[in-house]
Parts: C-alpha cells; sequence; structure tokens
C-alpha cells in the first residue's frame, strides 16, 4: 500500500485521486461485498448516514463507485470483472448456496453447468455425488471435476477465456444441444425489473417483470441453452445481482423451477 500525505492509494490507477483512509476502506469493503448499504457504512465507520453519502457522492463522482438502493456498489460496466476478483467476493455466501444447491442434486442425474464462480463452488462440492453426468462450458467447473472418478464430465472445444475461465463461442448452443439434463444450473450478472410496456395503455399503472441479465449476449445464449435443454431448470444468484445492471437478456425470473439466493425473494 502506498502512502502520499493523509491519503492511502492501494492501486497505482488511483494516484490521480485523492482519497480519504474511510473512502479507501469503502472502496475495499465493495471489492469484497460488491454492495454496501448506507447504513452498514456508517455502523462500521461510526459516522453519520450524511458523512457516508457525502463520500459514496464524491467516489461515485470519481467514477469508483455507483450508487445503489439505498448504498452503493461497484462501477456499471459492459463487461464483467476478472474470475479472480469474482472468486473472493462474497465467498461465504457463494459457499452457503453451493452448499444448499448441492442437497438438492440426486446420484445418477445428468446436469448441466454454467459459468461463473458460484457454479464452480457448486462443483467442488460435488465429490460424494455418485454416476454423474456433468456438461459444462465453465472451464474452473471441469478441472475441479475431471479429478473425480465418480464423475463423468463433457466440455466443448474452443479458446478459454483467460478473464472469465470459460468457452463461450458460436458452437456452444450445438454443443449443449447434444444432450438432455435433469437440471440445468446457471449464475447470471444481475436480476432486474423492466416495464412489461406491451400489457400497460398510458391510463394504467406500469406493470414490472423481473429478468434475468448477463453481461454479453453470447453469455446470454449460453444460459439460454442451458435452461431449454434441462427439465428442471435452476438459478443461483447472491444478493449482490439485483443491485447490478446488465443488459443482454436470459429470461424471466419466473421462468426458473428453483432460485437458491439469500435475497429475500429466494424460492
Amino acid at each position: 500500500m502506498l502512502l502520499f500525505n493523509n491519503y492511502q492509494i492501494k492501486d497505482p490507477k488511483q494516484n490521480m485521486y485523492k482519497l480519504s483512509i474511510r473512502q479507501q476502506a469503502i472502496l475495499d469493503m465493495l471489492q469484497q461485498q460488491e454492495y454496501c448499504s448506507v447504513e452498514a457504512l456508517a455502523l462500521h465507520f461510526d459516522v453519520t448516514t450524511q458523512t457516508i453519502r457525502r463520500n459514496i457522492n464524491e467516489l461515485c463522482s470519481m467514477g469508483l463507485a455507483s450508487r445503489h438502493h439505498g448504498g452503493a456498489g461497484l462501477p456499471t460496466t459492459l463487461g464483467n470483472r476478472s474470475y479472480t476478483s469474482r472468486k473472493i467476493t462474497n465467498q461465504d455466501e457463494k459457499q452457503l448456496i453451493a452448499t444448499e444447491v448441492v442437497s438438492h442434486i440426486p446420484n445418477g442425474c445428468t446436469l448441466f453447468l454454467g459459468i461463473g464462480t458460484t457454479i464452480a463452488a457448486i462443483a467442488e462440492k460435488l465429490i460424494n455425488h455418485q454416476e454423474l453426468r456433468i456438461v459444462t462450458n465453465n472451464f474452473e467447473a471441469a478441472y475441479i471435476l475431471s479429478q473425480y472418478d465418480n464423475i463423468e464430465t463433457w466440455i466443448p472445444g474452443g479458446k478459454i477465456r483467460n478473464n472469465d475461465r470459460d468457452v463461450v463461442n458460436d458452437n456452444i448452443g450445438q454443443f449443449y444441444g447434444q444432450f438432455i439434463a435433469d437440471i440445468g444450473i446457471i449464475g447470471c450478472a444481475s436480476i432486474t425489473s423492466i416495464e412489461k410496456s406491451s400489457l400497460c395503455n398510458k391510463h394504467d399503472e406500469p406493470q414490472t417483470e423481473a429478468y434475468v441479465f448477463e453481461h454479453e449476449l453470447r453469455e446470454a445464449a449460453v444460459s439460454q441453452a442451458i435452461i431449454n435443454g434441462s427439465q428442471q431448470k435452476w438459478l443461483v444468484a447472491n444478493k449482490t445481482k439485483w443491485q447490478r445492471k446488465a443488459n443482454a437478456k436470459v429470461a424471466p425470473l419466473s421462468y426458473f423451477d428453483r432460485i437458491f439466493s439469500s435475497h429475500s425473494t429466494k424460492v
């Protein structure tokens, strides 16, 4: 960590900004949690919510954070953060979700596993399952599963995306189309409510529907291939997915048979 007068700078790219110790600490917490509420930050730092809001506004004006539903999150981007960065974020919650998911997976079934770090956490917990066939384009999950003789693992050919530890190309839909899964499990970039304009007229209150989104169209196409070829459609999403934004539609949230999350809408 670098020290400049009264300011701590952990990332050399932030040298152009004069960050207070509290602002840097808020950024550290956002890196670990993706989202923090104003109330939680005020309690953590023992300051008023007005002080925290000023800190958040300053970070947002620098482009280092973004405002979300009574708090702050990481800046909205068109692409995803690196796999390494995402893996260390919300670890405890992801492990709890993975444990719950695995407890509902029976032996002797075929699974489709999508991309993402929570999916990889699920793969780590399948060691005691028997007679599983796993079909996945998640390279990290495939690597983990390849160590178990009791699990048959299928992966597609193609270039591995280093930033995401997966294979995403135009042939992935065809790859998944060769199988039919008992259960398909996907993650997502965000869950956002959008207006159902076709069902409203100018005199009605707008109606909304929650949708699952990915960062890129090709990522969304992979998730669609997985759920379209699965008898049971499961979604895993840590609570920060409700504070994030992405714009490539996957499917309505109601399309899923099970949603595993610590968010209050868990079913």
